[in-house]
């Protein structure tokens, strides 16, 4: 393994652990994120593939791009769920109105009185 190659994977992973600084919390930041940092990964994996090396040399930087990827992917589900929510409670905005207008038809009853 040559010192480039390490200075290669140092510096991938750094730009891994900054990708995630740029995190606005929108789910939009998060998934060019996730999509750059996919490809950066791929890199990692095929440069982990060809060279004989130990990966504990590495092992501190990939626990916190592993650490950071956990809580971008907590954050999308909050904000999915969240999203999830709204949609139901348009949803059910949706179903009301829906049924009062169907209710809204005037009934005819027959008066058995008459």
């Amino acid at each position: 393994m040559g010192t480039d190659t390490m200075i290669d994977i140092d510096q991938i992973l750094d730009e891994i652990l900054d990708e995630f600084e740029s995190y606005d919390g929108s789910v939009e930041s998060g998934a060019r994120i996730i999509e750059s940092n996919q490809i950066r990964m791929d890199i990692l994996k095929d440069i982990f593939a060809k060279e004989d090396m130990a990966l504990s040399t590495y092992q501190s930087k990939m626990e916190m791009v592993l650490e950071r990827q956990g809580k971008l992917i907590e954050s999308l589900e909050s904000e999915k769920a969240e999203l999830m929510r709204m949609l139901e409670q348009i949803n059910r905005r949706n179903k009301v109105v829906t049924s009062y207008l169907t209710k809204n038809r005037k009934s005819i009853f027959v008066d058995k009185d008459i």
